[in-house]
Parts: structure tokens; sequence; C-alpha cells
């Protein structure tokens, strides 16, 4: 199973008369709906779930990318074009890629906001990794066009709560893209221990433990088993480095 219907077969079922029953349905239409499941293998009346779990997830990525594009008032060509090679990247062809453009289109101008996707997006996928990928991924995006406006970058330090990963991270990705921190803890330094996930009273074995752990779950082979495109992968390398960057400043502090 691919990491886009990883561990979320119920979700879609769940929010059918929701967030993203409405985008799925209601909202696109139901040849949408109808032209997703007959490309995904699955009858109106038998329906997979895990089908079901791949629709809401990339239902999800798409309307965060269309409402992140939207958030300066206009989406422009480039954000565009970015947007369609994110689905390119994602290994989408056919209806799968209609099915995502469609979703963009339709979520630009509804009631939802992209903290409503992200929230759904987090809840229908399990690993930390991709989430933080995905965050990448918009962080990408919003500098299509040469610089992160100040819309953007409100999003894009609000969303790090609704996608379940570490507020610390927005700082990092300032710092990756060459820009000022803000915020009330913009001076302070990413904490290593919550990078890899464990206490700072947590014991030399139980760290060295969760690095192995964080190391493992990005490793390429690892990721390509999850469905993820090489592309994707080469993403992973930034998670990796900074959880190597972690990891050496525990070792030095501890002397390990």
């Amino acid at each position: 199973m691919s990491w886009i219907g990883a561990g979320i077969g119920a979700l879609f079922g769940a929010q059918r008369g929701g967030i993203l029953g409405g985008v799925i349905g209601a909202v696109i239409g139901n040849w949408v709906e109808g032209k997703a499941r007959e490309m995904m293998g699955s009858s109106t009346a038998g329906r997979s779930s895990a089908s079901d779990g791949e629709l809401a997830t990339l239902a999800a990525l798409a309307a965060m990318l269309s409402k992140l594009a939207k958030a300066d008032g206009r989406i422009t060509a480039d954000e565009v074009h970015y947007c369609e090679k994110v689905f390119d990247r994602l290994g989408l062809q056919g209806e799968k890629r209609e099915y995502c453009i469609r979703v963009f289109r339709a979520a630009k101008n509804d009631a939802h906001s992209i903290y409503d996707y992200a929230a759904s997006f987090a809840s229908a996928q399990p690993s930390t990794n991709i989430r933080e990928i995905v965050y990448g991924l918009l962080w990408e995006l919003a500098f299509v066009d040469g610089m992160v406006s100040p819309e953007e970058r409100g999003i894009l330090r609000q969303i790090t709560a609704s996608l379940r990963i570490s507020a610390a991270h927005f700082n990092w990705q300032c710092r990756q893209h060459g820009l000022s921190p803000d915020g009330p803890n913009a001076a302070a330094a990413e904490d290593p221990y919550e990078v890899l996930g464990c206490s700072r009273t947590a014991g030399d074995d139980e760290i060295k433990k969760a690095y192995r752990e964080k190391a493992k779950q990005l490793h390429p082979d690892v990721l390509r088993a999850q469905g993820l495109s090489d592309e994707l992968i080469a993403k992973a390398n930034d998670q990796m480095a900074r959880i190597n960057a972690a990891w050496n400043e525990i070792k030095q502090t501890r002397k390990l």
C-alpha cells in the first residue's frame, strides 16, 4: 500500500458528511467521485476501504496546495505548474491526476480553511516523516514566485499544529530558506531531543534507539516501499540532515 492510503481505511466514511465528503462529493460532483472509484478498481456498491482512504488523503493534500497558493489572493501560473509537478512527483497519472487537479480547483474557493485540510491529512497519515515531507512541499510552493508573502508565512507558521509536527520545524525551514525566524521562540535553536522524539531525561541507550529508528524510517528503501517517488525520497534527505544534526549535538553534549 502506498503512503497515500496507509492506515486510513475508515477516514473517508467518517468524513462523508464533513470536510472531505464535501470536497469529494457535493463540491466537485458525483462524476469525479465515480471516476475516482472506477480508476482505483472499486465499485460504488463494493468499494474498498483502502481506495476510500487514498481518495481522502489525495483530496486533503490537493486542497492544502490550493489554499496555500490562493493565500495572497490569486493563484499564479507558476503555482499551478508547481502543484501539477507535485502530482507528477507522487506518480499520479490519468484519472488520479485529473482527480487531484479537480480537487485543487474546487478547494480554492470553498468554505474550509487550509488548517481544516491539514488536520484531515494528519489524521489520515500516521507517519510524522511523511507529514514533514509534505510540509516541505508547502514551503517549496510558497517560494515558487521567489519570495514568501506575509500571508503564506503566517500559514506556514501556524499549520505545523494542524499537521501535528513540531512548531520548531517552522524556524528550521526558515533557516534552510535563508529567512529569519520570527515569533516568541525565534532565537531558540531547535531542541535536538524533540527532533528525535525523546525526553531530555532519557537514557543513552533509549536515545540511540530513537535515532536508529528515525534513520530507519527515512531510509530510501523503506520510503520506496511506502510508495514514495525518487524525487520525494530525495526530499527526505532534508529530514535526515536535521536528525543527524540533532544526534550529533546530543552526542557531543553527552560525550557518547
